[in-house]
């Protein structure tokens, strides 16, 4: 489906200059609604510290935030000739399992501690991005036109991460950890193409192809956690 997609934009984006002599983009405004997949995984390795038996006890997770599905819903106003200014929201969401490598001090024996491994699901995680774009639109013929856009992101992300374990003894057995939700909100940029078929002056179809990164700290992870990707998607559109 990629492929199928990456080619029909191509062709759309390479064809537009021969024609964009002969026609000129005449709407006023845009409203797009898409749906469609966010490709891509990141890591994000944690530590945590707590006290258990009166003593230091750490964990370290391992996740990986995987593909999702995302929608999104932009305007843009048209400011001179072909070129528009807009913003788009997008949101993705997926949840991970997370690995998990314990250091568990025992009950009896003082500076003792013990490695645990284990496994948990459910860490949540979102982006809402809001996309500030420029767009060039490249009418095709009277039917199609071709839009190429960038510009900075701001991204709100949301990330449980693992803050505390309980451990049974004897064992130890690690229980179902404690998450805890860390948000930050952090700029990237993003950059792509959208393809607009009109079936009548007003309403249309069409297919976007956007990349998206943005990187961000949080709290208690050892290194930053890349956000966005790859999107594809299609849906709507309605023109001013």
């Amino acid at each position: 489906m990629k492929t199928t997609f990456a080619t029909f934009f191509v062709c759309a984006a390479a064809a537009a200059p021969a024609y964009a002599q002969q026609l000129q983009w005449t709407d006023k405004a845009f409203v797009t609604a898409n749906v469609g997949v966010q490709a891509g995984s990141h890591s994000l390795n944690s530590t945590q510290t707590f006290t258990l038996y009166d003593e230091p006890a750490s964990v370290a997770s391992a996740l990986k935030v995987k593909s999702a599905p995302f929608f999104d819903v932009g305007f843009g106003y048209k400011v001179w000739h072909n070129v528009a200014a807009g913003v788009v929201f997008s949101r993705a969401s997926s949840d991970s399992n997370v690995a998990l490598a314990a250091s568990i001090p025992d009950p009896i024996f003082f500076d003792r501690p013990r490695a645990v491994a284990a496994a948990a699901s459910g860490a949540k995680h979102s982006e809402n991005a809001l996309h500030l774009n420029a767009t060039y639109m490249m009418p095709v013929t009277d039917k199609v036109d071709v839009g190429i856009f960038a510009g900075p992101s701001i991204y709100f992300v949301k990330q449980d991460l693992v803050t505390a374990i309980r451990v049974s003894e004897p064992g130890p057995t690690v229980q179902t950890p404690t998450f805890t939700s860390e948000s930050k909100t952090t700029a990237g940029v993003n950059f792509g193409v959208d393809a607009t078929y009109l079936l009548d002056k007003k309403w249309g179809v069409g297919g976007t192809a956007r990349y998206a990164w943005a990187s961000a700290k949080l709290g208690g992870s050892s290194e930053k956690l890349t956000v966005g990707g790859f999107q594809i998607g299609g849906g709507v559109r309605y023109r001013f």
